[in-house]
């Protein structure tokens, strides 16, 4: 039976309650700031000013909480943000309105700014759609969707990494909020909350075998790891989707974590070489190989990647890409002779597509290959891509071609002559 809004803000009112009555607070990240408090609501003027400023209109069971019981304070990460900071100055006239492009499933990675938002500019709208709902440390932080086909939902990414967004599995704010009181006050690690899936142990386990989706499946098993306390039965899964999943990266990650990471020592595969061989193996048994897999465990190599870096398949080709470029720690210009790299990496230099391109221009900054300099200086007059152009500025930041010092590509700069066709749009 459907429950309404008012009800739940009840139960989360009397659960704050409850714990501000505790004699010790529960030792949750971000506590020792909020002490389990909230700021005082706005008022209904308040958020309707807001929303007429920002021409929408804020999903109902935020708009409820921020009005009722509290305009921030306790909550995920060192606080949930008041109104006015979950849109302060950065927030740009129309970027409530437009729509976020992000949908619940696999988290997004690596090259996912490229693909979805773009590059940093004076006016620059990035993460449209969303409020910033609360930080985690760090550039890790929590975003709920005001426009858009999640509308409503929340998801978490890193700002300055390859961790894109991830949509949350909580339905709407007041879930998501609910679910965070009750793990804090049950001891979890609520660092950076909504990571770990909604689900009890037994569910977890089920997941971590049955579930159609390896991102779902590896969810599943990261988040038994992140349980107060692990059964037997627990453990027994993990080895065994360590040992059999069908995905090769859900097995290199899980054995990742359960390796290299400060989990129970005594858990951890043994010999724990003899595991990582396994999975390599079936990694590179794979058609194609898995190129992920291989990286997650320090595995991947020049070899691996040449297939696919050639391939017709266009994603292959862009995951392939962006490894080298941006995320190989496999390799050094160092292991491989200088000629091979500049061959290979020209060859993306000269890519039809945009975002092997860009990967190209950083694979060069990556391995040092000044021998490819000038491939970037022609490439630098005709490209059109902003994103590539990005790329080719920073170089260029890097390594001048006159005495004069460029400007930083991160500063604020008009981009409405980057391209041909005016200003940039998301792509």
């Amino acid at each position: 039976m459907f429950e309404g809004v008012d009800a739940r803000l009840g139960r989360i009112a009397d659960k704050l309650a409850a714990v501000q009555a505790m004699p010790v607070l529960p030792a949750a990240f971000g506590a020792e700031n909020h002490r389990f408090e909230l700021r005082p609501p706005l008022t209904e003027a308040e958020v309707a000013a807001f929303e007429a400023r920002h021409e929408v209109t804020l999903p109902q069971p935020y708009r409820s909480f921020i009005t009722e019981l509290g305009d921030g304070g306790a909550g995920p990460g060192y606080e949930v943000h008041r109104l006015a900071d979950a849109c302060d100055k950065s927030c740009r006239p129309g970027h409530l309105a437009r729509a976020s492009p992000y949908l619940p499933g696999p988290r997004y990675r690596d090259d996912w700014e490229e693909r979805y938002e773009v590059p940093p500019s004076e006016d620059r709208i990035f993460l449209p759609g969303t409020l910033q709902i609360a930080s985690h440390g760090c550039s890790l932080g929590t975003r709920l969707v005001v426009t858009g086909p999640a509308r409503g939902r929340l998801f978490n990414l890193d700002y300055e990494g390859p961790v894109g967004p991830y949509i949350v599995e909580d339905p709407d704010f007041l879930s998501w909020y609910e679910r965070w009181l009750d793990e804090a006050v049950a001891g979890y690690d609520v660092g950076w909350f909504g990571e770990r899936l909604p689900l009890e142990e037994p569910e977890l386990i089920a997941a971590l075998a049955d579930d159609p989706s390896p991102a779902r499946r590896l969810r599943a098993g990261t988040s038994l790891l992140e349980l107060p306390a692990v059964s037997e039965a627990a453990w027994a899964a993990l080895a065994q989707a360590v040992a059999t999943d069908a995905d090769p990266t859900v097995r290199a990650t899980l054995l990742d974590k359960l390796t290299r990471q400060r989990i129970d020592t005594q858990r951890r595969p043994h010999p724990a070489q003899a595991a990582t061989d396994q999975v390599v193996h079936y990694a590179r048994s794979c058609a194609p190989p898995d190129l992920r897999a291989l990286a997650v465990l320090d595995k991947l190599t020049l070899d691996d990647l040449l297939p696919d870096l050639v391939s017709h398949d266009i994603e292959r080709r862009r995951s392939a890409a962006y490894l080298l470029g941006r995320d190989f720690r496999g390799i050094s210009s160092a292991d491989v002779p200088g000629a091979v790299l500049d061959t290979v990496v020209g060859e993306l230099l000269n890519d039809v597509d945009f975002l092997v391109r860009s990967q190209g221009v950083w694979a060069v900054q990556r391995f040092g290959l000044t021998r490819l300099h000038p491939v970037l200086e022609d490439l630098q007059q005709r490209e059109t891509d902003p994103w590539v152009l990005f790329a080719l500025k920073v170089w260029l930041f890097k390594h001048p071609l006159s005495r004069e010092d460029p400007s930083d590509p991160w500063a604020p700069d008009p981009w409405t002559s980057a391209t041909a066709d005016g200003p940039v749009t998301s792509t």
